[in-house]
């Protein structure tokens, strides 16, 4: 489950992100639409980027409110509430917001996401034996079983990905998966190996690497055994609590 700091961490990186936006709203008369802003309006049905940034905006605004009820629940002051989906938030919107394509909410990140996760893995292709549900190529079938999951709650999720971080180290997890509207990124490790010698020496070094890096277990990556790709129900369980 995520934790009450996750979610102010959340909010902070909301209100940062606000401050980058246009401020007004987004609305449509007929077929034209229009960026509204202290009663005046002004057109911009051409304009995808201010249409984009005021759809953001408000998906932001949206969050904003339900973690102001969130967090005071959390820390007990408030009576337990429901917490709607991203999707379910972006189906509620009305007006020109209903008509804006889903990929308008996305975090800033994203299109940059998209962009690399489609490149071809080039890192011993002739391996990429096996596919998941929708076609991802993979290199075996406890992958398979883990991304056919991550397809089954509709996850952007990227196989065996090149990450270069901040302090000029290069990971290659197994999966990397992000949040679409807040740009968080889970990794995902599955050991599978331990019939190979010295496979659980290498597993523990690189869990050490990981933790040294700044990755929490179970909450900034996850990690995964054999008995775990053939249990749907662990997997779901990892899932909803820890991605979602």
């Amino acid at each position: 489950m995520k934790k009450l700091k996750d979610y102010k961490r959340e909010l902070k990186a909301i209100d940062a992100e606000l401050l980058t936006l246009p401020e007004g709203s987004l609305i449509k008369r007929g077929k034209f639409y229009s960026h509204l802003i202290n009663q005046k309006r002004t057109g911009i049905t051409k304009n995808k980027k201010l249409k984009r940034d005021l759809s953001r905006r408000e998906y932001l605004l949206f969050r904003k409110k339900e973690l102001s009820q969130i967090i005071p629940t959390l820390e007990g002051v408030h009576d337990k509430i429901h917490q709607v989906t991203d999707k379910e938030v972006i189906n509620s919107f009305t007006g020109a917001y209903s008509e804006m394509p889903d990929d308008y909410y996305y975090h800033p990140s994203m299109e940059k996401w998209i962009e690399e996760s489609s490149k071809e893995n080039l890192y011993r292709p002739e391996g990429l034996k096996y596919y998941s549900n929708n076609g991802t190529p993979l290199r075996s079938k406890s992958e398979v079983f883990i991304a056919n999951q991550f397809e089954h709650y509709n996850l952007f999720y990227w196989y065996e990905p090149k990450l270069k971080l901040k302090n000029g180290i290069t990971i290659y997890p197994d999966f990397a998966i992000i949040n679409p509207y807040t740009g968080k990124v889970i990794l995902w490790e599955h050991f599978a190996a331990f019939h190979m010698p010295g496979y659980a020496e290498k597993m523990n070094k690189k869990m050490a690497i990981y933790l040294k890096l700044g990755y929490i277990p179970f909450e900034t990556i996850i990690y995964t055994f054999e008995s775990d790709s053939g249990n749907p129900e662990r997997l779901k369980y990892l899932i909803e609590n820890i991605i979602l």
